[in-house]
């Protein structure tokens, strides 16, 4: 019986499970290791956007809009209806010329958008206490509960033979004359063919027997969940206060980055209070809205802001999938990574996303 590769993939976040999933549909032996339990840390602390609105190079444009196809196809795949809702998005979180160019641009790159104005987005989301007068309509757009969903992937990959050992921190790699053959990990150590390191923030920390990390520009951010209310919401809305929508649950996940100044000796449970109330004075007849859940964590953003997916130089058989959006990409970057892994298929979408960029 010809013996199947074995990979060992570092995280169990949407990107992490993606990967494992991929792999394991092109007939490889899975392993995922999290240092904390399923799902991930910054899975849990993400939006959940699934989108293409924003880019800021056409390569990066090119990536998100085939990955919305792809978290689409995951979907239908896994039932995912319990963590995945297609709403569409309504934005007017710019206004002015900012508003405009944003406009433009979607137009520009032909994406599914219409502008509307005032009226027809009150008939669209009728418990808003005062629409905008105009805003954007991204149609094809959607929003997945990140953990959850990463949650879903890997008990499917466990059904199919997959292992998954949570609290297991990595502490180094194993290798022989350049190529990489094992990890160390505070469980023990375990042999393999190919290592993934899909550890989002926590890419910028080294690792024994690795002279390679990577540059990171990461940001702290806030999720807020409140109960579950009957369904009043219809699109996600990226307004110019607070970003908002309403889950398949009834729930609301609202979300926040904050920049350098932020203070992580702050109180989020009183960060939660004031983005809770500027949902509600947005919205019409929320009296019973509470807070039931608020996480505050990092959000894995390399230092020039692209993906950073592929082979790492430094040792033959080491790979690395670290980005920001990782609920968009998490799908597709799993099938392109896979397939560069075990079939040697370079994808030309990857091709501005080398960690080859941040080597010397």
């Amino acid at each position: 019986m010809t013996q199947l590769p074995k990979i060992i993939i570092v995280g169990s976040g949407i990107i992490g499970a993606s990967i494992a999933l991929a792999c394991q549909d092109l007939n490889a032996d899975i392993l995922v290791l999290e240092q904390g339990t399923s799902g991930g840390v910054a899975s849990g602390t993400s939006f959940g956007w699934i989108n293409a609105s924003f880019a800021e190079s056409s390569a990066y444009y090119a990536l998100r809009l085939e990955a919305i196809e792809g978290f689409r196809n995951l979907g239908l795949r896994l039932d995912l209806k319990d963590s995945l809702r297609w709403q569409g998005t309504l934005w007017w979180e710019d206004a002015g010329a900012d508003f405009d160019a944003q406009w433009t641009k979607m137009l520009s790159n032909g994406y599914a958008a219409r502008l509307l104005n005032k009226d027809e987005v009150s008939v669209l989301e009728p418990n808003l206490v005062d629409a905008p007068e105009k805003a954007i309509l991204t149609y094809a757009e959607g929003a997945a509960l990140a953990h959850e969903t990463a949650k879903s992937i890997l008990k499917h990959v466990s059904s199919n033979g997959g292992k998954l050992i949570e609290n297991c921190m990595v502490t180094g790699v194993q290798s022989h004359y350049g190529r990489l053959h094992g990890v160390k990990t505070n469980v023990g150590d375990f042999n393999c063919d190919m290592l993934v390191l899909a550890t989002g923030a926590q890419a910028q920390s080294g690792m024994d027997g690795l002279d390679w990390s990577l540059p990171m520009a990461n940001k702290t951010g806030m999720i807020l969940q409140t109960n579950r209310l009957p369904p009043f919401l219809n699109h996600t809305l990226m307004t110019s206060d607070v970003h908002f929508r309403q889950n398949v649950d009834g729930s609301l996940t609202a979300g926040e980055i904050f920049g350098g100044d932020f203070n992580p000796a702050a109180n989020p449970n009183t960060l939660a209070m004031q983005t809770l109330k500027r949902i509600r004075a947005q919205l019409k007849n929320v009296e019973t809205m509470t807070i039931a859940d608020v996480k505050v964590g990092q959000r894995p953003v390399p230092k020039d802001g692209f993906p950073v997916i592929g082979a790492v130089n430094e040792l033959d058989g080491l790979f690395t999938a670290v980005m920001h959006s990782g609920v968009t990409l998490g799908p597709l970057v799993g099938e392109l990574l896979a397939a560069q892994m075990l079939l040697g298929s370079k994808s030309a979408l990857l091709a501005d996303f080398s960690p080859a960029r941040f080597e010397v």
